[in-house]
């Protein structure tokens, strides 16, 4: 989800909602990436605004001037953060272009800038706007796979 802009003078934030999860937990934390590291925030409150935008208010995120320091940035949930690590390592990849099965994630290459995952001695990108689902339950990773690298 990214931090489309601020709303409002008291920290609020407006949130592109196109993957919120109906079990969403406010107990948990959500993360920002600052300088390539995770840095978790609580939500404190959290409301539709249309229909597909969410309104957050973070913990700790009290003016104008700090919500408008995280516009732009991506907002992850825990488990969308470690699709990027080594977490979906025994995971079923899923070419979601085309609905295949490609095999299983037997490695993770941390790529600067390229992350890829392992199948079958072949590497595939694995960037955060190539990432169309990770179903933990499943332990499916759903990839939009570039066409030419099956």
């Amino acid at each position: 989800m990214r931090i489309l802009k601020s709303y409002g003078a008291n920290g609020g934030l407006l949130v592109s909602a196109a993957s919120l999860t109906e079990d969403f937990n406010k107990k948990e934390p959500v993360f920002i990436e600052f300088d390539g590291l995770p840095v978790p925030f609580f939500i404190e409150d959290i409301a539709p605004h249309g229909s597909s935008k969410l309104y957050v208010k973070l913990e700790d995120v009290d003016t104008l001037e700090e919500a408008e320091e995280l516009v732009g940035k991506e907002l992850f949930f825990e488990e969308e953060y470690d699709s990027g690590q080594e977490s979906v390592v025994g995971y079923t990849l899923i070419d979601d272009t085309t609905g295949k099965t490609v095999g299983i994630i037997t490695g993770f290459a941390d790529i600067p800038g390229n992350p890829c995952v392992e199948v079958e001695k072949s590497l595939f990108p694995c960037h955060e706007d190539l990432i169309r689902k990770i179903d933990n339950k499943k332990r499916e990773l759903r990839l939009i796979i570039p066409q030419g690298l099956l």
